[in-house]
Parts: structure tokens; sequence; C-alpha cells
């Protein structure tokens, strides 16, 4: 079967596959079409990256045909800055508002220590579950977003 790698911000590629092709293998084409390493690779279906160590047909909407998206990610570096789930300075702020308008919610029904506590913890699991959204969630809310703003 054909698949067609897209890749992000630049040009397609085909490849003749079978279901029982690994990813990896996958990633071993294109480094030698491409020149990109297997490492920087990441291969997505729908938004959800493909796991190296599983073949085609372990995802079932794979088929010939199919299109996956190529994220290249960046080479690591002992200075690169670790990923990590505090939020980044630059939506900070707008943390900050959801935690006070939380509190001031909150404050009304459980005394301080209980509010601070419950606003913490719902800080930490919006932080998680915000930074576990894939590129098809954020496209569900942007489309959501967009109809609400026409039908309003």
């Amino acid at each position: 079967m054909k698949i067609i790698v897209k890749v992000l911000q630049g040009q397609e590629q085909t490849l003749e596959v079978t279901g029982q092709t690994p990813v990896l293998k996958v990633k071993e084409q294109l480094t030698k079409l491409l020149g990109i390493p297997a490492n920087q690779q990441k291969l997505l279906l729908t938004g959800r990256p493909l796991t190296d160590d599983k073949c085609l047909c372990d995802y079932p909407s794979i088929k010939d045909g199919t299109k996956l998206n190529l994220i290249v990610k960046q080479e690591t570096s002992p200075t690169a800055k670790p990923l990590s789930s505090k939020p980044d300075k630059v939506w900070e702020h707008d943390l900050s508002i959801l935690r006070e308008a939380a509190y001031k919610f909150l404050r009304d029904f459980y005394t301080e220590s209980e509010t601070q506590r419950i606003v913490n913890e719902f800080s930490k699991e919006f932080v998680r579950s915000v930074s576990t959204l894939s590129l098809d969630d954020y496209e569900r809310i942007a489309t959501s977003c967009l109809e609400e703003e026409r039908s309003s």
C-alpha cells in the first residue's frame, strides 16, 4: 500500500509500505529521502503520534492512501531546557487570572485553607490537561469557538 507523508510546512512524500511495516522503518525510509534523522521525526495520524515499536497494522485507520503528518523535532543538546509541566511565562498571566476567578468563586463555600488547596490542585490538573492536548484537540476547540462566534 502507499501512504503519503506530509512534512509540516514542507513537501509530501509517497512511501510504499505494508501493514506489517514498523513505524521505525517508515522513519528510516524518510531519513533516506529527506535526510532527517529518525530520532528527530514525529509521525502523526489525525494529530496523534505513532509509536516506533508498533506496526502500521496496529493503527486500523491506516490504509492505502492515508496521509500522515511529519513534525521535525529539534535536536536536543546538553544545554537545552528540559520540558516541564509548569506553564510558560507566555500564559502564566492567564493561569493567574483563572486561579483568581476560581478562588473568588470557591471562597464562599470553603474555608481559606480548603479554597487554596482546591485552587492549587485545580491549577495542576488544568496545566496537565492542557499539556496533553493533541493537534486534533486544538483544532476541535478552535472550530467550536469559531462556530460559537458566528452564531452569536
